[in-house]
């Protein structure tokens, strides 16, 4: 079962590779390698908690800060190492069949689960489920991009985005849970 899985994950991952450009290339290089704008981001949405929750917004920010540090914690340090499947940069059976569009394979040598994945979306969904505005699924679209360009590049198959998804989802649920613990239990803390 697991080597059909993972067939069905190599295609997926030859097709969706295969659709490259030379137009595409600098714009999926920018998503996936530019922390900056990840960092505006970030700093937008935490300037939106700050005038919705005014000094309160502390805890927003560090909740944001421990479901980024798990997400890239458990990703990096418990799966990657726990599951070692190679990157399909890294394997050779897939060396003719892979783009690379910067022409090299950075990163690590294991793929299992996407950091870039898990924390774009423990961010993302975090923000989506605090502030509870329509405009944070941008965040959620931005993620969806930032996942797609792992694979674009060859850093990752679609399961590895997959799971690196649902693991930042399941944190930022996670560290939702926490805020709203906070809200409700202690008056004054959090609340509007």
């Amino acid at each position: 079962m697991l080597d059909y899985l993972n067939q069905i994950d190599t295609n997926l991952f030859v097709f969706l590779n295969g659709l490259h450009t030379d137009f595409l290339d600098p714009i999926m290089l920018f998503l996936s390698y530019n922390k900056v704008f990840m960092g505006v981001i970030f700093l937008t949405a935490l300037t939106h908690a700050v005038i919705k929750y005014k000094k309160k917004a502390i805890g927003i920010f560090f909740l944001a800060l421990i479901a980024f540090g798990l997400s890239d914690s458990i990703s990096s340090r418990v799966f990657k190492p726990g599951f070692k499947r190679l990157r399909p940069c890294h394997q050779e059976i897939l060396k003719d069949k892979v783009y690379l569009a910067n022409k090299k394979c950075w990163g690590g040598k294991y793929g299992f689960v996407s950091s870039h994945a898990s924390n774009s979306f423990a961010i993302a969904i975090f923000f989506l489920l605090v502030m509870k505005s329509p405009v944070y699924w941008l965040m959620v679209i931005h993620a969806t991009l930032v996942s797609y360009s792992r694979v674009y590049l060859a850093k990752h198959f679609p399961g590895d985005i997959f799971f690196g998804a649902i693991l930042g989802t399941i944190i930022a649920f996670i560290c939702y849970a926490i805020f709203k613990k906070l809200t409700t239990d202690r008056v004054g803390d959090f609340q509007e």
